[in-house]
């Protein structure tokens, strides 16, 4: 597999899908639309509605290296619940390579404070922000030919006055990111993924002894009180139901820590219920619970999607059980069901808490690109990199980041 050099430039190969060629400066809408014209003849085709691009997007999904969150039944979605009422404008391109499509990046436009910023589209529905790329995306590419790309992108789109890429994986499963390459600094939160063994027996001797016999320890405490079962939704209508309800205790788990979220907001819990109805044949959320006698324990909300479950939402009981660990009886109990499934990759997502630190041994990078277009994009990309760069330095502090979310509960508790 060919990588990309990030200090190199380099010349496109031919027929890559960008013209080699200069493309008129941005700003008349003559040099504008000429832009957009070579880049159409180049390959590179810009939809400005999801009706437009789900053809090909659909097409492209079903091989292409990526996360679920850029699958066109998550976006569209997150869009019609979410997107469209906070005024973000669809931007989506792909880009071929002689009819073959090798890129496919969500973009939107979004007005924010009087300017216009080039978003990812997902929002806050999407733990991971990137492309969808094909598997031979790189051989196509000689090294240190994204950047290249990347301008011939540029002027293709609408006029925008600063780019806000956050939260981007470094690796698209085997294969980096491109959009990791461009200019920027690390997200303040790390991603923590990691291989699934052959046999969960295999999985649970990464751990010490000692830990082993508390999980079997914990377990058989609670099964001596009741039936323990862990069932996951099979019908549309148990979809719907257990993922609100999961939703609600997650959004009152965290309000009494002080942390208010989207599992509150009514418009995104929409975009979760649609998720969840969405029919067999296209189903990507995975819903289960750990119950006791039929008592709430645990749940989580999953997806499945390429041989990798990605866990986005897991909250747990917190009464006269919280002592035997249902949290953590949930989590492997749904790592044994993924092994025995033949998934290869299970993903904690983006975050960091000591248990997923227990799990994974090294946390993926993730990076931010918060770059200017225009003069007037210029102030609110220092005010972004600033903010930034304080968050990370304060949820790289183990000691400042905890005394801060304490803070936070005790004041929310006043």
């Amino acid at each position: 597999m060919s990588k990309p050099n990030e200090s190199s430039a380099g010349a496109l190969q031919p027929g890559f899908g960008v013209s080699p060629r200069p493309v008129a400066r941005r700003g008349a809408p003559v040099a504008a639309g000429m832009a957009q014209r070579i880049a159409h003849a180049s390959g590179i085709n810009v939809y400005s509605s999801f009706a437009q691009a789900e053809k090909a997007w659909r097409e492209m999904e079903a091989e292409a290296a990526g996360t679920a969150f850029q699958s066109f039944d998550w976006l569209s979605i997150w869009h019609e619940h979410v997107g469209q009422h906070e005024g973000i404008e669809p931007a989506i391109m792909l880009i071929s390579r002689g009819g073959h499509p090798v890129m496919l990046a969500p973009f939107g436009i979004e007005r924010h404070l009087g300017l216009s910023r080039l978003v990812w589209l997902g929002g806050k529905l999407a733990d991971y922000k990137a492309p969808l790329i094909a598997r031979d995306f790189w051989t196509l590419l000689p090294e240190g030919g994204f950047p290249v790309l990347w301008k011939q992108m540029k002027r293709a789109l609408p006029a925008f006055d600063y780019i806000v890429f956050e939260n981007q994986p470094a690796m698209l499963g085997e294969l980096r990111n491109p959009f990791a390459v461009l200019p920027g600094a690390e997200a303040p939160d790390e991603a923590y993924l990691f291989d699934l063994p052959d046999s969960f027996e295999e999985l649970t001797h990464r751990y010490r002894a000692e830990t082993r016999r508390m999980d079997r320890s914990k377990l058989r405490k609670l099964e001596a009180q009741g039936e323990v079962t862990f069932e996951f939704a099979e019908s549309q209508d148990e979809l719907v139901e257990m993922t609100e309800e999961i939703l609600m205790r997650k959004a009152d788990q965290l309000a009494a820590q002080g942390i208010s979220s989207i599992f509150q907001d009514p418009a995104h819990r929409a975009a979760w219920r649609a998720l969840a109805a969405l029919p067999e044949e296209r189903r990507l959320l995975e819903v289960a619970v750990l119950r006791l006698d039929g008592e709430f324990l645990s749940g989580s909300i999953s997806h499945v999607w390429h041989d990798r479950s990605t866990l986005m939402v897991h909250t747990y009981e917190m009464g006269k059980h919280s002592k035997l660990s249902p949290g953590r009886l949930h989590l492997l109990k749904h790592l044994q069901s993924s092994i025995d499934r033949g998934l290869t990759v299970y993903d904690l997502s983006v975050g960091y808490l000591p248990y997923k630190a227990s799990f994974c041994d090294e946390p993926m990078r993730m990076v931010n690109h918060i770059a200017s277009a225009s003069l007037q994009g210029m102030v609110p990309v220092l005010a972004i990199n600033g903010g930034l760069a304080a968050k990370r330095r304060i949820k790289r502090n183990p000691k400042v980041f905890g005394t801060l979310r304490k803070l936070r509960a005790a004041v929310k508790g006043k």
